[in-house]
């Protein structure tokens, strides 16, 4: 089955004479607001042979009445000829015909000669099927037409209107049902460019890869020729992963425009999936397969690092939150302060895990500690004690983790390595932190610190709000968390990195995914 939609405009129509014109009109004048209309030059400037144009509403009333049927030969139609040179011999089952109707508009609002009602289409429709039949009478002796009639409902959205005229296309086209197999054309360059916009998009919605675009101009009928959809789909599906790009939907890129990328692009893609995941390994993994090697080896020598997960991670947060200030798009103030904690509690662990690894056991990818750790008094020396009710009590916390660790030993048993344990410890190995990073202690602090008013809302099945996140993390923007984390985990990884993300004055960033995100930027914008 064939279909073709065509978008009929206001010059679509026109007099190659205007010599019945004055006696046609005036036996519908009364019909017209009992208006003057004279047709206007409308030649080109090369052209031959003459034509002459009147406001579409006019024509269509004057030569569909019975008396102008035998001056039919007065009409021309210029840029449908065009499109009749390719298609003429393709047989099509229907004719779908996109015309307008500003009724809406009352008689004393309708005055100029140049207003929108009166270069409306809707009466254009006896004369458009009349020609049409004859010029595909051999190719399509069944050829059926439907009227697909843009109505607007207020004055102050007319068919210029690019919102209410797109809203019009889509809930008429929501009535159009064809076969699955069913081609269809589409014609789509005349009426307003709204119109001519909403029609190709929604086209290209409704029918996808069925769709061929039926393309003229009506002065170089050379030029007139079909667009295959998938030229204007990827046109389409490019800058909507742009914008999915901005808010770091990865997954969304993929759905859109996967099949069009290829090589290096695709196992960009494929690796920044598994980032937005947090598969971190996995995520380098991917990016080993470049054929980048100078991406490749960054990321081989960042991998080895113990610390780089925590900063991806930080990126990651950052991401939830921060959606290129699109308020269309909700923030994920949840995830983004699971992902910050992660981030910070990860650096943590990892650091943990790199100093004490002679004495630290993973079982079930859980680190723990072992008091063999006791043997190295060296991270004892503060213990402090003070005699209560003649027994020694311990008087600071490392005194308290070495007591705790002392009782395990007597147990035979190991302790997780995480919370108390491993700030008391890094307290003990990193005693710069005053002169360095003061601020580190509120994240440790038991005392109503930022680690436990995380723990109070994670236990609270209720939203987050962004005001709350920072409140948590003790900052009153998203710069100053942005800038909180970053300090944070340069400290303990001893890193000097100048943002989370972007590129430093250096080159340098603290997350591959910035780099990775740069490159799917590039990769996009060159489909």
């Amino acid at each position: 089955m064939n279909i073709w939609i065509l978008t009929v405009g206001s010059s679509d129509i026109q007099l190659q004479t205007k010599t019945n014109w004055a006696k046609l009109f005036r036996d519908v004048r009364s019909k017209l607001d009992n208006r003057g209309f004279s047709p206007s030059d409308a030649s080109p400037s090369d052209a031959t042979e003459q034509r002459f144009r009147v406001p579409a509403r006019v024509l269509g009333v004057v030569y569909s009445q019975k008396q102008a049927e035998q001056h039919f030969d007065d009409l021309v139609f210029p840029l449908i000829d065009n499109f009749l040179s390719k298609i003429k011999d393709r047989p099509i089952d229907k004719i779908i015909l996109v015309l307008g109707n500003q009724s809406i508009f009352q008689p004393a609002e309708r005055g100029s000669q140049d207003h929108a009602y009166w270069q409306d289409t809707c009466t254009l429709q006896p004369l458009l099927e009349k020609y049409l039949k004859k010029k595909l009478e051999k190719s399509s002796p069944d050829l059926q037409f439907q009227p697909l009639l843009l109505k607007p409902t207020s004055t102050a959205e007319g068919l210029d209107d690019w919102n209410a005229v797109l809203g019009l296309v889509q809930n008429e086209f929501l009535l159009l049902e064809f076969p699955d197999d069913a081609m269809i054309y589409v014609s789509h360059q005349a009426g307003t460019p709204a119109i001519s916009s909403a029609v190709q998009f929604c086209s290209l919605a409704k029918f996808g890869d069925h769709v061929r675009f039926l393309v003229s101009n009506e002065y170089k009928p050379d030029l007139t020729g079909f667009v295959e959809s998938s030229s204007y789909l990827l046109g389409i599906k490019r800058e909507q992963a742009k914008k999915l790009l901005e808010n770091h939907n990865y997954a969304g890129v993929e759905r859109l425009v996967g099949e069009y990328l290829s090589g290096d692009a695709k196992v960009l893609l494929s690796a920044a999936i598994q980032w937005n995941y947090a598969k971190f390994d996995d995520f380098s993994h991917e990016l080993k397969k470049l054929s980048n090697q100078d991406l490749v080896q960054v990321v081989k020598e960042r991998s080895q690092h113990w610390w780089w997960a925590a900063y991806e991670a930080a990126y990651l947060a950052i991401t939830r939150l921060d959606k290129q200030q699109d308020e269309d798009v909700a923030k994920d103030t949840v995830d983004a302060l699971f992902h910050s904690f992660r981030a910070i509690e990860g650096v943590f662990a990892e650091w943990g895990i790199q100093y004490f690894r002679e004495h630290i056991k993973i079982k079930k990818d859980r680190p723990y500690l072992q008091t063999t750790i006791l043997d190295n008094e060296q991270y004892f020396i503060r213990a402090k004690y003070k005699m209560k009710d003649g027994n020694q009590d311990p008087d600071n916390d490392i005194a308290k983790l070495k007591d705790n660790l002392e009782d395990l030993k007597c147990r035979q048993q190991d302790t997780v390595f995480y919370g108390f344990t491993l700030y008391s410890l890094f307290r003990e190995v990193r005693q710069d932190w005053r002169a360095k990073c003061k601020s580190i202690s509120r994240f440790w602090d038991s005392n109503n610190g930022i680690s436990e008013k995380r723990n109070k809302i994670f236990h609270q099945l209720r939203g987050l709000t962004e005001e709350e996140l920072f409140e948590i993390w003790e900052v009153d923007s998203f710069e100053a968390w942005k800038d909180r984390m970053r300090k944070f985990s340069n400290f303990v990884s001893d890193q000097t990195f100048e943002y989370l993300d972007k590129e430093g004055s250096d080159g340098q960033v603290a997350s591959l995914m910035v780099k990775v995100h740069q490159e799917l930027e590039k990769a996009i914008a060159a489909l």
